[in-house]
């Protein structure tokens, strides 16, 4: 099993859930109001005056084949430039199930 962390700007994460709900996800938790820094390309997002904006996060438990499904798709939906110009991210990491 696998855990498949997406985080992206508040402003695609409706594009984001729309690609998990027509992808065979059946389910997955969200965090809203997110608050990232990056020191690197000037996408921080920080609620503030100086940094508007937050993220969301996106945890989805999911087996390999999902994994390279949702990869595949989410570099397709990053093409589209207002989702580049927002910002998407996204990690996996073996996952257990222990309860």
């Amino acid at each position: 099993m696998k855990m498949f962390w997406i985080f992206c700007n508040e402003s695609v994460a409706e594009d984001l859930m729309e690609v998990l709900n027509k992808n065979g996800i059946t389910g997955y938790f969200v965090w809203k109001n997110v608050l990232f820094r990056d020191n690197v390309s000037g996408k921080t997002h920080w609620d503030d005056a100086i940094y508007p904006g937050k993220d969301w996060a996106f945890m989805v438990f999911c087996d390999d084949e999902d994994v390279l499904v949702l990869k595949e798709k989410l570099t397709h939906l990053e093409e589209e430039p207002y989702i580049k110009q927002a910002g998407i991210k996204a990690f996996v990491a073996e996952a257990e199930k222990v309860l």
